[in-house]
């Protein structure tokens, strides 16, 4: 089931209280720990999804590891009406629709680097540079390996993606010898 819409409000809803409440930060941190903790526990998800567990019982189970882990009020009421109204779901979906709003309020793009081995710290840091001058943003770059793409670097920030790989260039090359 996509929990796109629902996770678009309540994402947008925690932002907007967050704002106003000078906490957002706090409450991004903490909706990406409740859902690491959602998404970890196989256990824990069938608990509080299961329909024939009296909602009195879940909402204690809330509040328990709510209270453990040093959530906020808002992130525990939030969490509890996510209870009581079954879309606990779509919390790993909510905490990513947060992270983007706020990646977009601190003007922040996110981009992705796959090479073929390690790159040097001042490699990706001219990387970067250049990244956060073609888009106007700030760029955090996390760095993945992948031997399959021989040489060079792919790089996804969002929806686009800049393919320099060797791979790339090679079937690149191949289509146009098979076209000819």
């Amino acid at each position: 089931m996509s929990y796109e819409a629902v996770a678009r409000r309540y994402g947008r809803a925690i932002f907007e209280i967050g704002k106003e409440n000078g906490n957002l930060s706090t409450l991004a941190r903490e909706f990406q720990d409740a859902s690491a903790m959602y998404s970890a526990s196989e256990e824990l998800r069938l608990v509080l999804d299961d329909p024939l567990v009296p909602e009195a019982q879940r909402e204690a189970l809330l509040r328990e590891l709510c209270a453990r882990a040093g959530l906020s009020e808002v992130t525990q009421s939030t969490l509890r009406l996510l209870s009581r109204r079954r879309r606990l779901a779509a919390l790993p979906e909510i905490a990513r629709q947060l992270a983007r709003l706020v990646d977009q309020d601190q003007n922040l793009a996110r981009a992705v680097v796959t090479s073929a081995g390690p790159l040097s710290d001042a490699y990706l840091d001219r990387l970067r540079a250049e990244l956060e001058k073609a888009t106007g943003k700030k760029i955090s770059i996390t760095h993945k390996q992948d031997p399959s793409l021989i040489a060079g670097v792919v790089t996804q920030i969002d929806d686009q993606v800049i393919d320099g790989s060797l791979r790339a260039r090679l079937s690149s090359f191949r289509d146009n010898l098979l076209r000819t």
